[in-house]
C-alpha cells in the first residue's frame, strides 16, 4: 500500500497532500466522537475526496453515519483523484471502497500523453481498487469532446478491467448506443458492474441487465422531467437497482435540502424515499436491498 501510495502521490499535484492533512487532522480530532448506528446502507457512488469537502469531510460524514449510510463507494477521476482516495481509506477502512478510472470528462480535455501516462499509472495501482471507474462515455452538449479520444480510454480501461476482474462502475450520458456496442464487443464482464446516475429507458436498462450490470439511480428521481427514468422506475425490480447520490453533486430536489448546496451521503435516504414512493414500497426496502446488491457486487 505504502509504496502504490508514494507512486501516485509522485505523480500528483502538491495540493493532494495539503489536501489530505487538513482533512486527517480534522479526523484524527473527532475520532472518538464517530457514531456507528444500525442500519449500516451504502452510498453506490460519491466522490469524497473531491476538493469541495476539503474543509468539511469530519462532518459530512459523521451525518451520514447518524442517518445510518455508512459505507461510500467513490467514483474515480484522475491520478489525482486516486491518490486522495488511497489516503482515505487508511482512515476509513473497508466501508470506504475506492474506485480508479479516467472520468471521460478528464479524458476529454486531456493530452494523449497524459492519457497514456495515466492508464499505465491506473494498470499498477488497480489491483488494490475495489473498482474500475468510473469510465465510459459522455456525449451530452457540454462535455461532448472529442469523442474519440473517449471512445478509445474506454476500450482501453475495458480491457485493463478484463483483465484485473473489477467491477466496472460506468459513466454514460447521451451515448448508451455507442457504449452498449462496445461493451457487447468486450463481453462477458463475470465481475458485473453498475451504471452510475442512470437516467434512461426501461428498454436501455435491459441492456445493461443483459450483461451483467445494475443500474443506479440519483438524484434525478427528485428533479422535474426525466420522464423515461421515472416511466422504467415502477418496472424495475429492486434486486436489478443500487441507490446513489453522486454528492458533492446532484443535489436532491427534495424540501428541507438547500438546491444551492453540497449534496452530501446522508440525503442517500430522501433519494430512497422518492424511489420508493413511485415503486410504492418502502425507503427502507429500497436500502435495504440496494445495500444488499452492493454488498454481493463488491464483495463487502
Amino acid at each position: 500500500m505504502a509504496n502504490t501510495i508514494g507512486l501516485c502521490m509522485d505523480l500528483v499535484m502538491p495540493r493532494t497532500e495539503v489536501f489530505c492533512k487538513e482533512v486527517f487532522a480534522k479526523l484524527f480530532f473527532m475520532s472518538d466522537d464517530v457514531i456507528m448506528k444500525s442500519p449500516q446502507w451504502i452510498d453506490a457512488h460519491c466522490h469524497l475526496a473531491s476538493d469541495k469537502f476539503l474543509n468539511s469531510l469530519p462532518e459530512v460524514i459523521k451525518r451520514s453515519q447518524l442517518v445510518g449510510v455508512t459505507g461510500w463507494i467513490q467514483g474515480g477521476i484522475d491520478p489525482i483523484d486516486w491518490a486522495r482516495q488511497q489516503l482515505l481509506k487508511i482512515q476509513y477502512g473497508p466501508r470506504f471502497l475506492t474506485s480508479f478510472g479516467l472520468h471521460p470528462w478528464w479524458v476529454g480535455t486531456a493530452s494523449q500523453d497524459m492519457i497514456d501516462s495515466a492508464l499505465s499509472t491506473l494498470e499498477t495501482l488497480l489491483p488494490e481498487a475495489a473498482a474500475l471507474g468510473e469510465l465510459g462515455l459522455d456525449f451530452g452538449k457540454i462535455h461532448d469532446l472529442n469523442r474519440g479520444e473517449q471512445i478509445n480510454a474506454f476500450k482501453r480501461q475495458l480491457q485493463l478491467g478484463k483483465r484485473g476482474s473489477k467491477p466496472l462502475v460506468l459513466h454514460i450520458v447521451k451515448a448508451h448506443s455507442e457504449a452498449l456496442e462496445i461493451l457487447k464487443h468486450f463481453a462477458p464482464f463475470p465481475a458485473g458492474g453498475m451504471i452510475h446516475s442512470f437516467t434512461g429507458s426501461y428498454e436501455i436498462a435491459e441492456e445493461y441487465f443483459k450483461l451483467g450490470f445494475f443500474v443506479s439511480l440519483g438524484g434525478a428521481v427528485t428533479q422535474g422531467g426525466y420522464f423515461a427514468l421515472k416511466k422504467a422506475i415502477p418496472l424495475l425490480s429492486l434486486s436489478q437497482i443500487v441507490v446513489e447520490t453522486d454528492s458533492p453533486d446532484q443535489v436532491p430536489k427534495v424540501e428541507g435540502i438547500d438546491p444551492k448546496g453540497i449534496n452530501e451521503p446522508q440525503f442517500l435516504v430522501a433519494i430512497a424515499k422518492a424511489i420508493a414512493q413511485i415503486k410504492g414500497v418502502t425507503a427502507e426496502a429500497v436500502l435495504s436491498q440496494s445495500t444488499e446488491n452492493l454488498e454481493r457486487l463488491f464483495g463487502i
